[in-house]
């Protein structure tokens, strides 16, 4: 019997016993879409978060002071000038810029809305590429440096605000403070947002500095010319602010690759063990695949016989068995996978997700289904080949 004769007749057998195969076969169907599911999801939205956050913050970095330094606290720990600084002096640094950020209550002549203010010098409007001008402009170092009261809004906040009216020349207030909008801005929001309803508004850093009792800046948000300058822009930054303020250990810096890294390691290790979870009913559909196929043995102990005494061999009786025993998990594999794909595609839907595909999952699903088919139907195949053919015929 070759192989071809073989394969024929384990589908003949499998078509058979439809209902029972179908049944044999939801066991595997139950584990490969539950496997196909948290895999696809988990690789292919771990790479789609990647690219967005790669995209948003390639090359970046952010300084801070040191929360567990021995070091005394002060205001000036973090300065505008040191910013300006390190921007000319490092060769590894595109733009370093001071950030401070804060969320106040802003009205408007139409009404008054929550907003997340950042406070910045100009180069923070060419370090971040996501940030469009959508009417008038960004201030200027003039705006910075002569403090002047202006503020540049986020456009959907500038209609929440002035409703039809151009908010261009108008004027805001926030507290006891009256800023005049000088432009609004677009800004690229990232794909898997959940949503968020929060507006910002961007101010120069000297004026916002210059409202506060004790001013301070929070922290440095940092740009590096490429991937390789990273480690030395941090490094150039930390030293220097260490030598200027003399303390030691008191900075850190923090890049987006490494928050990349942390969210990789994490996203992995969870994938993993919900891959492992689901993959025990894989072990329990294999175990109802080899109690079918020894029901499946016993049922055509007088065919094997009859085999064998008209010639079979007793390697085509276990080839026989055990690509019947693989075609029922290859089957019900495939019914798996797309199972698993649509489940995988209706959860990206509805959680905002980019359409997601991990062929490496699929690969696997299909490689664990041949996999079973095997381990699990070689008890049975061999019982059926080791069916001694004058016993076998007297089987009723």
């Amino acid at each position: 019997m070759n192989l071809l004769e073989s394969f024929y007749t384990a589908i003949e057998g499998i078509w058979a016993n439809k209902m029972r195969s179908g049944l044999t076969m939801l066991g595997i169907i139950i584990g490969i879409t539950s496997v196909i599911a948290v895999t696809t999801l988990g690789e292919g939205g771990q790479k789609a978060i990647n690219q967005e956050m790669e995209k948003f913050g390639q090359f970046t970095f952010n300084v801070y002071t040191n929360w567990e330094s021995k070091e005394e606290f002060s205001s000036d720990d973090l300065t505008v000038e040191d910013a300006e600084v390190l921007s000319k002096i490092s060769p590894a640094i595109d733009y370093i810029v001071p950030y401070n950020s804060s969320t106040i209550e802003m009205k408007g002549p139409k009404k008054e809305e929550r907003v997340n203010l950042t406070a910045t010098t100009p180069d923070y409007f060419a370090m971040q590429k996501t940030l469009k001008v959508a009417k008038g402009r960004f201030f200027n170092k003039t705006d910075d440096q002569e403090q002047r009261a202006v503020i540049v809004l986020e456009e959907a906040l500038g209609s929440k605000l002035f409703g039809q009216i151009n908010p261009i020349g108008q004027r805001v207030r926030w507290g006891n403070n009256s800023l005049v909008v000088i432009g609004t801005y677009t800004e690229e929001k990232i794909k898997f947002d959940m949503g968020s309803q929060s507006f910002g508004a961007i101010v120069p850093i000297e004026y916002y500095l210059s409202l506060q009792e004790e001013p301070y800046v929070n922290m440095f948000m940092g740009k590096a010319k490429d991937k390789a300058s990273i480690q030395p822009a941090m490094q150039q930054t930390t030293r220097y602010l260490e030598r200027k303020h003399q303390k030691k250990d008191h900075y850190m810096a923090r890049s987006m690759q490494e928050s990349i890294d942390q969210f990789n390691q994490l996203t992995g290790t969870l994938t993993l063990i919900f891959s492992i979870i689901a993959g025990i009913s894989l072990v329990v559909g294999g175990v109802g695949v080899m109690n079918i196929m020894l029901v499946s043995v016993t049922e055509r102990t007088r065919e094997i016989g009859i085999r064998k005494a008209l010639g079979a061999r007793r390697q085509d009786i276990l080839i026989q068995f055990l690509i019947e025993s693989v075609i029922v998990c290859l089957i019900g594999g495939f019914i798996g996978v797309l199972f698993g794909l649509g489940i995988a595609a209706l959860i990206s839907h509805f959680a905002n997700l980019p359409p997601l595909l991990s062929w490496n999952s699929v690969m696997i699903a299909f490689a664990f289904s041949s996999a079973i088919g095997i381990f699990f139907g070689l008890y049975p195949a061999n019982k059926a080949a080791k069916l001694d053919p004058i016993e076998a015929l007297r089987y009723e």
